[in-house]
């Protein structure tokens, strides 16, 4: 049953100097278990997945009122933290232990299948997103200090590591946080944001065949960086993060493109602490969240305004609505409905 949590009103000054206001009214939703959720996916406004500890993953076909568990067998002690779905019956998880594994269901969870194990240990998967229904990319932590990218072409039934990344530099990571440090666009675009010790974009234009990294003025550290990339036209894209451990630290927690991802700017205005995921319902209003709280911004990322202390890990925008899922602690998950009033 949804639980109303908080409403807001928050005024909007539009390119029209005329006023408006957005409300967004947050509903926190009960899932029936305990796991700390990482990754959601809502399909539409009926069809949500989400998962994350206690090899868990939980399926909604009612717009979250209800959910069916849907762990995959024996893996009680990993996580899932990269999760795409399709439907209510096709969906694809990547665990976060050193066997670095993914599993598919073709049956709404009633099964799952080994589709992927690294061979090599030390993959730990952090983000997977698809450009389309068959060509997707999966990310690890560097695996001795080297990048280590996964590319499917048929709908994550096989899976290869791509051999043309440049190498990673000693303490820079990838944070599996919110499933979203990965963007892939279906022009071919690319985009991997990293932290600790750089905080960089590491880019492909043409699906992942060649790559480039460029630095960035986000903030570094042990669990510092850029948690999540969005973007919300092939030119127009946002990151965001900050500390993890000190989600108050001062900084660059935000960066924008207009260009592609050519070039990457500090933004005018931060997020009001860290923030794990970026997701945008337009091409102008994007909405940030973290475990202190979320922040929107109505000019492509430039500045932010604080919403409220309400705060989740990950964060998905249903396909042409004001809508937007959140999943969280203790098997939380949210619903966010923005209107315009």
């Amino acid at each position: 049953m949804y639980k109303i949590s908080l409403t807001l009103l928050v005024s909007i000054m539009l390119l029209s100097c005329s006023e408006k206001q957005y409300s967004f009214e947050f509903i926190e939703v009960d899932t029936p278990g305990t796991s700390s959720l990482r990754a959601i996916h809502a399909v539409d406004d009926d069809i949500i997945w989400t998962s994350g500890s206690q090899g868990q993953v939980y399926l909604s076909e009612d717009g979250g009122h209800n959910w069916n568990p849907r762990p995959v067998p024996g893996c009680e002690d990993t996580e899932f933290r990269s999760l795409h779905a399709w439907d209510a019956q096709h969906a694809l998880v990547f665990d976060v232990s050193p066997q670095g594994r993914a599993f598919m269901t073709t049956d709404a969870g009633a099964s799952w299948e080994l589709v992927y194990q690294s061979p090599v240990e030390g993959a730990f998967f952090n983000s997977l997103k698809f450009a389309d229904d068959r060509q997707g990319i999966a990310i690890s932590d560097p695996v001795d200090e080297q990048v280590f990218v996964l590319r499917t072409e048929d709908g994550g039934l096989n899976w290869k590591r791509m051999p043309t990344l440049p190498p990673s530099v000693q303490g820079e990571i990838n944070f599996a946080a919110s499933n979203t440090c990965i963007e892939y666009l279906t022009s071919g675009g690319i985009y991997i944001v990293t932290g600790g010790s750089k905080s960089r974009i590491l880019s492909s234009f043409d699906h992942g065949y060649t790559w480039s990294f460029m630095d960035t003025p986000a903030i570094t550290g042990a669990s510092a960086g850029l948690f999540s990339v969005n973007f919300a036209s092939p030119k127009t894209g946002v990151a965001v993060g900050g500390d993890f451990n000190e989600p108050e630290r001062d900084g660059c927690s935000a960066i924008f493109t207009e260009d592609g991802g050519n070039t990457w700017h500090k933004a005018e205005s931060m997020p009001d602490g860290y923030r794990s995921c970026v997701v945008s319902l337009n091409k102008k209003l994007h909405f940030a969240i973290g475990k202190t709280g979320c922040d929107y911004s109505m000019d492509q990322g430039k500045n932010w305004t604080f919403i409220d202390s309400t705060g989740y890990y990950a964060a998905s925008a249903v396909k042409g609505k004001n809508i937007i899922y959140l999943a969280g602690s203790d098997g939380r998950v949210g619903r966010v409905i923005v209107q315009k009033e």
